[in-house]
């Protein structure tokens, strides 16, 4: 039997929680200075809406915007 006991319990190690506690601010900051989604503009993006098909091969992307203060209406841009 040693004469040392190593106590290994819940407790991180102190690098692990210096690591912790630097990164913290940051993660902080990150989170609180990206604005919510769809905060940013309080207004309709769609100007002009249509109701005919658009072919497949004319849409390179989609972004569905939800309803909220905004506009009432969910939007597909």
């Amino acid at each position: 039997m040693s004469a040392t006991m190593v106590c290994r319990g819940p407790w991180l190690s102190p690098g692990l929680l210096l690591l912790g506690l630097l990164l913290l601010p940051a993660a902080i900051a990150f989170t609180s200075a990206s604005p919510e989604e769809g905060d940013a503009d309080l207004h309709c993006v769609c100007v002009k809406t249509i109701s005919s098909g658009i072919h497949p091969k004319h849409i390179t992307t989609l972004e569905v915007i939800k309803a909220g203060r905004h506009c009432a209406v969910p939007q597909l841009m």
